[in-house]
């Protein structure tokens, strides 16, 4: 492999300051992040023509999705924190042997929880639409079984974007979920409304739209990363399995993907809340979401680079400058959001009548927005401490922070707050365990352990 390509791809955080490094491995992973969060905004402009029935299907099924795809995030992780820190421990036969075991854990596990969620999905969806929304049902059940189709492909992609996060590529992503992207706006609305040999399909045909583009991104990744297309090569040999690196990836990773299934079995429990005030409340309360997730990307996005580079910096045993990465990503983010926030908070109705023009829709998204956008900043925020106990290793501290957030604030606090105010408590529990999530998250880094290598 050439060293131009080399230079391409890889950024060197040794060599170059901190804010410069954040934003090199931040702006391709927001990108891949937005083009990602399009697949949903995409789907939901399309099938909100249909009516919010055809609307909801998706908004009532995410959670579920998410649950499954849960799994696989914290194992990534795992492969990033590992990568990284062998990465700058200059150990590079010991990351392409970490990233071999990492292929093989995604393997197994997408087969095996996308032929569990096939089986589920009745019961499950069911169970969240309740009576009050149980026209929707049928809907989110079909669209549910086909997303579970392109599951392991979703893991494959996963799995190879992380491999070369870890090594310091954050740009493969964004030009995998490209591609990934045009495919899916260009065969949503073939699909959804049928065009030529094309048929109608409704909802089905944004599943089918997605689950295509998630096998295209999933086989062609992989290829690309074992022909070492990108500087970083994982050999054939290194499938081979070696029980101590499977140990050790799946001991960061199970507290990892225990925490976001439990995360996301937690918005399937709001979810519920959410739907017992009928498809209205859940359509505006799924168009909040979607514009939510758009601007958190950005958060996300620099979280995933403080990962790669408190990994790198700890496995070179430099922990001034895993420090100061941060601070300094902590006041960019919040800046950055506390913006983006105001604008959500003037604009909400305008933004809710763009996917449904339905009056009483555009009323309850603009009241979201109205109380959940000033809370945006902190709930951002905590994903820069969250991404540094990743990087570090300690994704049992993350596992507790993720947990606590929903399970022990947010749940409990609809619980109480939707039974006396309505809908309108649902909001209200969103911005107290915001603001209470980033503070935990404060707490954790800096009063914790995480100063150190795991390797």
């Amino acid at each position: 492999m050439s060293q131009k390509v080399l230079k391409n791809t890889k950024v060197d955080i040794f060599n170059n300051s901190i804010i410069m490094s954040l934003f090199l491995l931040s702006w391709p992973i927001i990108i891949s992040n937005l083009m990602q969060t399009m697949y949903n905004i995409v789907d939901a402009y399309f099938l909100g023509k249909l009516g919010k029935i055809e609307f909801s299907a998706t908004t009532v099924t995410w959670p579920v999705i998410f649950v499954f795809i849960s799994f696989t995030i914290g194992f990534s992780n795992a492969t990033v924190s590992l990568v990284s820190q062998y990465t700058g421990a200059n150990n590079k036969k010991m990351s392409q042997k970490t990233a071999g075991q990492a292929y093989i854990i995604a393997i197994i596990l997408g087969i095996t929880l996308a032929f569990i969620g096939v089986l589920v999905s009745n019961p499950v969806i069911n169970l969240i639409t309740g009576e009050n929304s149980k026209e929707v049902a049928p809907y989110a059940i079909k669209y549910f079984n086909i997303i579970m189709i392109g599951m392991p492909f979703a893991f494959l992609f996963n799995i190879s974007g992380a491999i070369l996060r870890g090594w310091g590529d954050s740009k493969f992503s964004m030009h995998m979920m490209f591609y990934s992207t045009v495919i899916n706006i260009l065969l949503d609305p073939l699909l959804i409304f049928g065009f030529g040999p094309f048929p109608a399909l409704g909802v089905a045909g944004a599943a089918w739209a997605t689950t295509t583009a998630r096998i295209f991104t999933g086989l062609i990744s992989s290829y690309l990363v074992f022909k070492g297309e990108r500087g970083f090569k994982v050999n054939l040999s290194d499938l081979k399995f070696y029980s101590y690196i499977v140990k050790k990836i799946l001991s960061i990773g199970f507290p990892g993907s225990m925490s976001y299934t439990f995360t996301s079995f937690g918005f399937v429990v709001i979810m519920k809340f959410v739907s017992s005030f009928g498809p209205a409340v859940v359509s505006a309360y799924g168009i909040g979401n979607r514009i939510i997730n758009l601007i958190t990307m950005i958060s996300f996005g620099i979280g995933a680079a403080v990962t790669t580079m408190i990994g790198q910096f700890l496995g070179a045993n430099d922990i001034k400058n895993a420090i100061k990465t941060v601070k300094i990503a902590f006041i960019t983010n919040f800046t950055i959001i506390a913006f983006l926030s105001t604008l959500t908070f003037f604009f909400g109705a305008h933004l809710t009548r763009f996917f449904i023009n339905e009056p009483e829709v555009i009323e309850i998204g603009k009241i979201f927005f109205k109380y959940v956008s000033f809370s945006l900043p902190f709930f951002s925020s905590m994903s820069v401490f969250v991404n540094t106990l990743v990087g570090a290793g300690r994704t049992g501290q993350s596992m507790i922070i993720n947990v606590t957030r929903l399970w022990g604030i947010r749940i409990p606090l609809i619980a109480i707050m939707a039974n006396t105010w309505g809908f309108l408590g649902i909001f209200y529990a969103m911005i107290i365990s915001n603001i209470l999530a980033m503070i935990i998250a404060w707490l954790f880094v800096h009063f914790g352990n995480w100063k150190k290598a795991i390797i």
